[in-house]
């Protein structure tokens, strides 16, 4: 960020005669002079609709940007009011606010706005540097940087996702940063870059890295005892704000430029015509793979604050991996958006990278991904060139925890089966952290077990209204908590149920409601562009047919069974008499319900099932099944 405040030449903000700059301060100008826009929930609604680059933004959306999880129920009217009188403001800018049936959208064109201009210089500037232009490369970098005036919308309250598009800029603008220090040092002019580091650092002081570049840049430019002061800086930060000293990266460094290693007069790897060298070695990459966080996201106060204290408690004396959670429960409730929401929120105490695996996802030919597959993923996003990871798993496995020994990086591991998936890939590092989801709480894994259930009716009816219902949910109120409560507190149901209201905005919240009492059908419209929740409960009935075949038969035959019970809790006897068994195979058979996630234990004997899954179960009885004994073969 340029410390004069300057921008870049070209037709980039300076000359233009409109200009929206984001990258610091909100402001808007005109012909040169400042736009006052003084109101700061009119500041909010314009950040956001300048965040999403001429893309609709939902009313809710907006709603819980401007007004939180506990909007007035005039929220609705009075954005209207503040879309009005910011409609007053851009006015003379040729900017269009416009009104469509998804949400309010800003038309700005790309060259009055400080956010494209930068990543346009950026993809200019990289493209130079793959050419072996370094030079252009290297004024194209400081043109994209010199527009930066401080962090992006500092002075402008910032909900979820504006954070979340902050943190976005700010990661981007850390690259862009580490990619013109490289260009410059293949340049051999290493002094050009160490005053904006200087200015990185004090604004990002625990970012390892940075400090990293910092000595690296000073020893460059032949001030040996600056890098070395560098680190005294970096570990008397690192230990006054987080009680711990600099990670091996940043010592490994230290160490080199004690010694005065030849390496660290050589350009690093990339940067310039060379291969790799030793001092390209010394810096590796520092992976981002964090997925966005979902800008919808209600309640769970209690889960997360158990999951910041289970992170932050050091384990036994003679623990020797990373501190790991899981958050597991039934599927379609919300376990990957808490999981993604708390690994931003902590992802500043992780300054060495933050890696991410989602295990549902299918590997390019159509396999659950191995954990060899996953391993050499990480290895290559820590830096590790594709012709170096080992073709043997254990081989990757141990190269993996190398790779990883000395840093503080936050391990996500999303939809795990079971723990044999997981154990390969938390570190053997007590710095780190590893926060794993899966509907198992997989329990042969030593971690801390955090259960992730519905939402009450309070935080399923802000979902709701922020989901979709808009105007309705206001005039409605009534019907929207009779929604809520047809959707069992289950946030893929919510959120179904929202997606629905959207693409119909003729329907009321009363009428659709009718249509979920319909025990038959509902299942049937819970459903929106390929995602329903049948096929989330089809999951977990899946995986209970996939079970070993002893117990198999009888727990499947007890989920169909317990869908035609008439209450929503029952307990072991109950399951026995329904089985024509005894209360031990009762027992085993409910075991397996509860492994796959089909039912929940309330105590030790009394069970739940979740209503939305007896409709499920109802659907797969044989057909003509009867409450009657079972056979004793089960």
């Amino acid at each position: 960020m340029s410390e004069d405040g300057g921008t870049a030449d070209g037709d980039c903000p300076r000359t233009r005669a409109v200009v929206f700059r984001a990258l610091g301060p909100l402001e808007l100008r005109v012909a040169g002079e400042p736009v006052e826009i003084g109101a700061e929930k009119q500041r909010v609604l314009l950040s956001l609709l300048l965040a999403h680059g001429g893309r609709a933004v939902p009313v809710p959306t907006l709603i819980r940007e401007i007004w939180g999880d506990e909007p007035p129920r005039s929220a609705v009217a009075n954005l209207r009011t503040y879309v009005m009188k910011l409609r007053r403001h851009l006015r003379p800018t040729g900017a269009r606010l416009a009104t469509s049936r998804a949400g309010y959208v800003l038309r700005v064109d790309d060259a009055d706005f400080d956010i494209p201009c930068f990543r346009g210089r950026v993809a200019q500037a990289r493209r130079a540097a793959a050419e072996q232009r370094l030079p252009e490369a290297a004024e194209l970098y400081g043109q994209a940087l010199d527009l930066w005036r401080g962090l992006p919308l500092e002075d402008v309250g910032q909900g979820a996702a504006l954070r979340a598009f902050a943190q976005h800029l700010t990661e981007a603008y850390l690259s862009a940063v580490e990619e013109h220090v490289e260009v410059e040092s293949a340049l051999g002019r290493e002094g050009r870059v160490v005053q904006r580091l200087r200015h990185v650092v004090a604004l990002h002081p625990l970012n390892e890295r940075l400090r990293g570049r910092l000595m690296l840049a000073l020893y460059g430019s032949g001030d040996a005892a600056g890098a070395l002061d560098a680190f005294d800086e970096a570990r008397t930060a690192l230990r006054d704000e987080l009680g711990m000293d600099p990670g091996e990266e940043l010592r490994r460094i230290h160490r080199a430029v004690l010694r005065r290693d030849p390496a660290l007069g050589r350009p690093p790897a990339g940067a310039g015509g060379g291969g790799g060298t030793e001092a390209g070695s010394l810096i590796s990459a520092t992976p981002r793979q964090l997925p966005p966080e979902s800008t919808v996201f209600v309640g769970r106060h209690h889960e997360l604050a158990l999951a910041r204290a289970a992170l932050a408690t050091p384990g036994p004396a003679e623990t020797v991996s990373a501190p790991t959670v899981v958050l597991h429960g039934q599927g379609g409730f919300g376990k990957s958006a808490l999981a993604l929401r708390l690994a931003h929120e902590l992802a500043p105490l992780y300054p060495d990278g933050q890696l991410y695996a989602d295990l549902a996802a299918p590997a390019p030919d159509g396999r659950p991904p191995r954990p060899h597959d996953l391993i050499a993923g990480f290895l290559r996003a820590l830096g590790v060139p594709a012709a170096q990871v080992p073709d043997s798993p254990a081989e990757a496995v141990r190269r993996y925890r190398s790779a990883v020994a000395g840093r503080r990086l936050l391990v996500v591991v999303d939809n795990a089966r079971d723990a044999a998936q997981i154990r390969p890939l938390i570190p053997a590092n007590t710095a780190c952290a590893v926060l794993a989801t899966g509907r198992s709480s997989l329990p042969t894994l030593l971690a801390d077990r955090i259960a992730v259930g519905a939402l009450d009716e309070a935080a399923s009816v802000r979902l709701l209204a922020l989901t979709g219902t808009g105007e309705r949910f206001v005039r409605e109120r009534a019907a929207a908590v009779e929604l809520a409560r047809l959707c069992g507190g289950q946030p893929l149901a919510l959120r179904i149920a929202g997606a629905r209201l959207v693409a119909r905005p003729e329907w009321s919240l009363a009428g659709f409601a009718d249509r979920l009492r319909d025990r038959a059908h509902r299942l049937d419209e819970l459903r929106a562009e390929g995602v329903s929740v049948r096929a989330c409960i089809a999951e977990s009935y899946r995986q209970l047919l996939h079970a070993p075949l002893p117990g198999r038969v009888r727990s499947v035959r007890a989920f169909q069974l317990l869908g035609l019970y008439d209450r929503a809790e029952f307990d072991v006897t109950d399951v026995a008499g329904l089985l024509g068994t005894d209360v031990y195979r009762a027992a085993c058979a409910l075991d397996g319900l509860v492994e796959a996630q089909l039912v929940e234990p309330v105590t030790e004997r009394v069970f739940r099932m979740h209503e939305l899954i007896r409709l499920y179960a109802v659907e797969v009885a044989a057909p003509g099944c009867v409450l009657r004994a079972a056979p004793s073969a089960l």
